[in-house]
């Protein structure tokens, strides 16, 4: 038997708002279709990151080939979607601890509960032990029905016995006086060898500054701010033992210095630069960052320069790709402030000014 309600056969005659949803989903299909096609254009994507890296290089003056930059971009189209470890780093390694937490927690928990078994089951032998080992007590059975007492010597006219002397009974040290004495003890130990270390008047003051608060806390019996004037003077004596040279960098592939731009204008130029020990390790600085207003923990940043030193820096690394007026300032050791070895315009050391760590 045939179906009495054949379904309805869409109309020719469709409305406005329909015809529009249709143009609309044509259009979005075919911008689908056109960013599709240019992403997969691995040939045309190649020819437009060559001429903007060419264009980059000419600017910054960068003697680059054309084959070069080819080979540059073959490794990275070969390599894009190339899998690498992350460094090692404390973050990569609490990444990893957040990861197996509940295995880590558990394990700890077993490790605890066998430990506190153990130093209890040890307890309950030794104590069994001790009291198998223990002799009877043996109670002595009473002579006398009063204690005895002893007979007095006969004094002897011209050798009468010495008066008894008493003996002094140790008083204890409270334990809060030890402490201080201890703490004491060390930050006196300290503060000779930070005054020995220190090389120049501003840091001879900073040592006997931080000194005459511990002297002041351990008058007054203060343990938590001689406990801060140690810290501080353990800090202070780091700082002056510290040696290193503050570079500009040099190094092919990495920025030796950026123009910064504030509102569509110039806001000053900066050499990067980071702090390298005597033994060519980069040590890392606390730098207060002039736009953002934070203090980070950096091992390069940027310091602000005239426009006499920026061409001047410019110039000297587009001679020959390397600065040879590289080294920025310089810190002694035993000395607290750095001091700047760079010249400015005029051949003056140059008077160091606003600081960046993010650019």
């Amino acid at each position: 038997m045939k179906d009495s309600n054949p379904p309805a056969v869409p109309t020719a005659d469709a409305s406005m708002d329909d015809m529009l949803r249709i143009m609309d989903v044509a259009t979005a299909l075919r911008h689908q279709r056109e960013t599709a096609e240019a992403q997969l254009d691995v040939a045309t994507a190649k020819v437009r990151l060559r001429e903007r890296l060419l264009a980059t290089a000419a600017a910054a003056g960068e003697p680059v080939t054309a084959a070069e930059v080819d080979a540059a971009i073959e490794e990275y189209f070969r390599r894009q979607h190339e899998y690498r470890d992350p460094p090692r780093s404390w973050a990569r390694f609490w990444a990893h601890v957040w990861v197996m937490r509940r295995s880590l927690l558990l394990a700890f928990a077993v490790l605890a509960i066998a430990t506190v078994g153990i130093v209890v089951l040890a307890q309950s032998v030794a104590n069994s032990y001790g009291k198998a080992q223990e002799p009877p007590k043996v109670v002595p059975r009473p002579v006398f029905s009063t204690p005895p007492t002893e007979p007095k010597p006969t004094p002897v006219v011209g050798h009468e016995p010495a008066p008894s002397v008493p003996v002094p009974v140790p008083v204890p040290v409270p334990a809060a006086n030890a402490e201080l004495a201890g703490v004491w003890g060390n930050f006196q130990r300290d503060a000779a060898a930070a005054q020995a270390l220190a090389a120049d008047d501003d840091a001879r003051q900073r040592v006997q500054r931080v000194v005459a608060l511990g002297t002041s806390a351990n008058a007054a019996a203060d343990l938590g701010r001689l406990r801060s004037a140690a810290t501080d003077l353990a800090a202070l004596a780091r700082r002056l033992d510290d040696e290193y040279v503050i570079t500009i960098v040099s190094r092919q592939g990495e920025q030796s210095g950026i123009d910064r731009y504030k509102d569509g204008k110039l806001s000053g130029y900066y050499v990067i630069v980071e702090a390298i020990a005597p033994n060519g390790s980069k040590l890392s600085q606390r730098i207060k960052n002039a736009e953002t207003g934070s203090t980070d923990s950096v091992t390069k940043w940027g310091e602000l320069v005239p426009d006499a030193v920026w061409k001047r820096i410019v110039a000297d690394k587009q001679a020959d790709g390397v600065i040879d007026e590289a080294e920025f300032a310089r810190k002694v050791r035993g000395s607290y402030a750095e001091s700047t070895t760079i010249l400015d315009g005029s051949g003056k050391p140059l008077r160091r000014g606003r600081q960046i760590t993010r650019w």
